[in-house]
């Protein structure tokens, strides 16, 4: 299970890492979505806190907790803009985290 969570705080902080980059691209679909700029950096701050805490012994679930609710909004964005094809990967980093989520923990 180590690998999936190293997997899975590796893929958050690389989005954390474009996320607060904001190139246009990044910029031009968090504006489609309606949300405000400062919001990517907020998502970003949290995608980063949540792979942090991810890669920290009994920490885990509080990352993978934290995690889950960004991809549910990941989710919901893409939901509302009916972006049906681009939910393949969130949806892949969904049960990731909810496997993580059921492995017991201290």
């Amino acid at each position: 299970m180590a690998y999936v969570k190293f997997i899975l705080a590796f893929a958050f902080l690389s989005a954390a890492a474009v996320n607060l980059a904001g190139p246009n691209a990044i910029r031009a679909e968090f504006a489609k979505w309606g949300y405000p700029d400062w919001f990517r950096v907020a998502v970003s701050a949290v995608e980063l806190g949540g792979a942090i805490l991810l890669c920290i012994a009994g920490a885990e679930w509080a990352g993978a907790s934290v995690l889950l609710v960004v991809t549910l909004g990941i989710l919901m964005s893409f939901t509302r803009s009916k972006e049906w094809m681009r939910m393949q990967y969130p949806l892949v980093l969904f049960l990731l985290l909810a496997t993580v989520l059921r492995q017991p923990h201290a």
